[in-house]
């Protein structure tokens, strides 16, 4: 069961293990966990699309 305030979702077993992999090996990049990497990912890529949608509103 999820901790309180979150949900869950499920990744592919081998991305998992890439971001998994990658937060492990690169503390530089300053990701504690797989969850704080994704949550960002998820994060920038729905402003990125929000951004087109305003974009697109605009010259509609």
């Amino acid at each position: 069961m999820p901790v309180k305030g979150y949900d869950s979702v499920n990744l592919p077993s081998g991305l998992y293990v890439k971001v998994k992999t990658l937060v492990k090996a690169r503390s530089d990049l300053g990701y504690r966990s797989v969850t704080e990497f994704v949550a960002e990912a998820v994060r920038k890529r729905t402003e990125e699309i929000e951004k087109v949608n305003s974009l697109k509103s605009q010259l509609e």
